[in-house]
C-alpha cells in the first residue's frame, strides 16, 4: 500500500477504509467539511487528522456488508471507525514530493452471536489474536483485536500502516496529481484553506454536486 493510494481513498480495501464513525469527528473542526479549492502546496506539512463524512461511512458499511456476505459471518456489520494519521509530507517548488505517514486507528465490528456458535467474546478475542500471530486473520494490517459483549460481540480492531514514498507532483486547478517513483499514480482533489491542506476523496452526487467522502488533513510547518 502506497501513500498515493491512501490519498486516493485514505486507504484501500485492506483497511476497509478507516474514517470517523460519527461523520465529522477528528481533531480538525474543518475535517470533511471543505470543498476542493486548489492552492499552493509548496512546503512541509505535518499530518494532524483524517476523517470520513457520513456519505463516506455509509459507503464503507455497504462495502463491508458485501464482503461479509462472502465470509464466515455474513451478518457482520461495521459499527464505527476512528482514524489516526501522523507524519509529514513535503512538496518542493521543483515538482518533487516526499512523504512519511503512519496511518491507522480503530475499527469496531459487530459480530452476532449466530456467527460465534456459543463462543464467548473473551474466547473470540483469544482466537482472533492467535490468528493474527499466525498470519491467518482475515483482515490485513490488523495488529490486535479485543471483543466485548455478552451475546453479540463488538470487536475493536487496531490497524497501523507506516508508509513512505517519494516522486513528482503536478497541479491542475483543484486536482493534485502524484507520480510515485514506484510507478503508482493518482489524482486527488485538494484544498489549501489558510494553513491546513486537505487531501480529499470526492464523488459526484445524484444532482452532479461534489460529495466529500474522506479528508486527510495536514498543517504547514
Amino acid at each position: 500500500m502506497t501513500f498515493t493510494r491512501v490519498a486516493q481513498r485514505l486507504s484501500a480495501g485492506v483497511l476497509l477504509l478507516l474514517g470517523c464513525g460519527g461523520g465529522d469527528g477528528g481533531e480538525s473542526t474543518t475535517c470533511g467539511k471543505v470543498q476542493p479549492c486548489g492552492g499552493d502546496v509548496v512546503g512541509r506539512w505535518m499530518f494532524t487528522d483524517a476523517c470520513e463524512t457520513s456519505d463516506g461511512l455509509a459507503e464503507l458499511q455497504a462495502q463491508l456488508a458485501a464482503m461479509a456476505a462472502q465470509s464466515w459471518c455474513p451478518s457482520e456489520t461495521l459499527r464505527g471507525v476512528v482514524p489516526m494519521a501522523s507524519g509529514s509530507m513535503t512538496f518542493d517548488a521543483s515538482g518533487a514530493y516526499s512523504v512519511s505517514l503512519a496511518f491507522g486507528g480503530s475499527r469496531d465490528l459487530n459480530i452476532p452471536a449466530s456467527c460465534l456458535s456459543g463462543v464467548s467474546c473473551a474466547a473470540a478475542t483469544t482466537d482472533f489474536q492467535s490468528q493474527i500471530a499466525a498470519g491467518t486473520y482475515p483482515h490485513s494490517n490488523v495488529s490486535s483485536v479485543s471483543c466485548s459483549g455478552s451475546a453479540d460481540c463488538v470487536c475493536r480492531e487496531m490497524v497501523s500502516i507506516p508508509q513512505s514514498e517519494a516522486g513528482t507532483y503536478s497541479i491542475s486547478g483543484n486536482l493534485l496529481a502524484l507520480a510515485a517513483s514506484t510507478g503508482d499514480q493518482t489524482v486527488a482533489s485538494f484544498c489549501v484553506e489558510g494553513n491546513p491542506l486537505h487531501l480529499l476523496t470526492t464523488s459526484a452526487g445524484a444532482t452532479g454536486q461534489t460529495v466529500i467522502r474522506a479528508d486527510l488533513v495536514a498543517v504547514k510547518q
